[in-house]
């Protein structure tokens, strides 16, 4: 527990300091004093909820993750101060929600009992966007109440997580060793794959219809990932091959915006100064970071990357806190994706082992996917870094899924025998 604490305290001053810096030179308004004083006391007071109720589980995840979202915050009020304001109320409340689902949740393995139903919950919220969403730069991903929008998307990735978790447990077996003979292989019949593709391919299918080609590859590699981690069948992963280039090849002629994001790709400079503009600043903006990087407030890629609060924050932090700040920002999700791992291993159930593992897949390909973009590494998709690019949506569903992983942690870290009335969590 003192270590935790010593964790918080020093993320906090990574907060403050930043805070400081950027308040000097006229970069931060009063009103972010009490924003971070607000952030500040809630997570303190989660330290003594978790003393008084007996949290037992991982005391390095949180931390980290809170070390994400304060970096974050702090180059979100150096690139836009306007939204930092929103991120900081979205990041309160998904504090709120880490620990409302934390102590909430008094048996996550009853998540499992309703494996249908959140394949249908994905399902509807999907086309729910689809039918009263609107479109935002070619996508149609966002409904909008008022002034208020949210992506319902990022709440289909705990549906299908929990989906994908609860029917792998049931046909764990039958996925591994298959009852059909295909030549050499050994694969399942398709009343047990079919339901997993089934639901897949309605999933994939509508975000395709919505153009939400970034969240689709998301979805796909997570589905292909997971099924090879629980049955550890390299065929699972020979059979997404072809699905890969074909559907990547008709995404290509079938949407005109994939065109050009695979023509900037391939060559940036061909358009720098159009098409190519964003990536090209991000690639000037990381390598003129160097290796201690220009200093906070000092860059320029926050001014001249279209975008940067959400697409392109990773740039900006590479600018202005150089190679050895970007290495700590990806080191700090590699150790999240670590740990989400290490809490699947000592899980004391199957489900809670697949849906740990899941999580983790999640976050680490969603990190991958939008830092080999911004690096040119891999086309652009658009989707958000987790716990750092600007998005309440997104903001909200991640800390949900850190309550579930940090859930899972908990009840796996005693057993039956060990149980004290008011230590397990969800008993007050």
């Amino acid at each position: 527990m003192l270590n935790s604490i010593l964790l918080r305290i020093l993320t906090l001053a990574i907060l403050w300091i930043g805070l400081g810096v950027l308040t000097i030179d006229n970069m931060a308004g009063n009103q972010f004093i009490w924003q971070a004083a607000a952030f500040s006391l809630l997570v303190l007071i989660g330290v003594f909820i978790e003393f008084f109720l007996g949290y037992d589980g991982d005391t390095n995840l949180f931390p980290v993750v809170l070390t994400i979202i304060v970096i974050g915050l702090v180059f979100l009020i150096r690139i836009n101060p306007a939204m930092a304001v929103d991120q900081f109320i979205w990041a309160n409340i998904g504090l709120m929600a880490y620990y409302g689902v934390l102590f909430g949740l008094r048996d996550y393995k009853k998540l499992g009992q309703y494996q249908y139903l959140w394949g249908l919950a994905a399902l509807l919220l999907l086309v729910l966007t689809l039918i009263f969403g609107v479109t935002i730069y070619g996508a149609t991903n966002s409904i909008r109440v008022g002034s208020i929008g949210f992506q319902p998307e990022e709440l289909v990735k705990i549906a299908l997580l929990l989906f994908m978790a609860s029917y792998l447990d049931i046909n764990k077996e039958l996925l591994r060793i298959g009852t059909v003979q295909v030549g050499r292989f050994s694969l399942p019949d398709k009343r047990t794959l079919g339901p997993y593709i089934i639901i897949g391919m309605f999933v994939l299918g509508i975000l395709a219809a919505q153009k939400s080609l970034g969240t689709a590859l998301v979805f796909f590699l997570l589905m292909v990932f997971i099924i090879y981690m629980v049955t550890e069948r390299f065929i699972y992963l020979l059979m997404s091959l072809p699905v890969i280039v074909v559907s990547g090849t008709l995404g290509y002629f079938l949407f005109g915006h994939v065109r050009v994001r695979v023509a900037i790709w391939l060559d940036p400079w061909i358009d720098a100064t159009g098409g190519g503009y964003q990536i090209a600043q991000s690639l000037f903006a990381i390598s003129g970071g160097r290796i201690l990087g220009t200093g906070l407030g000092n860059g320029i890629g926050a001014y001249q990357i279209p975008f940067p609060e959400t697409d392109f924050i990773f740039a900006v932090i590479a600018e202005e806190i150089g190679f050895v700040g970007a290495m700590a920002v990806i080191s700090l999700f590699i150790i999240v994706v670590m740990r989400a791992f290490a809490v699947s291993i000592k899980a004391v159930d199957r489900f809670g082992q697949i849906l740990a593992a899941g999580i983790g897949i999640l976050i680490g390909v969603e990190a991958l996917i939008i830092l080999a973009g911004v690096t040119k590494m891999l086309p652009l998709t658009g989707i958000p870094l987790p716990w750092m690019s600007y998005g309440g949506s997104s903001m909200l569903v991640h800390c949900i899924l850190l309550g579930i992983l940090a859930n899972i942690s908990h009840n796996s870290s005693f057993s039956i025998s060990d149980i004290q009335v008011g230590k397990r969590v969800g008993v007050l």
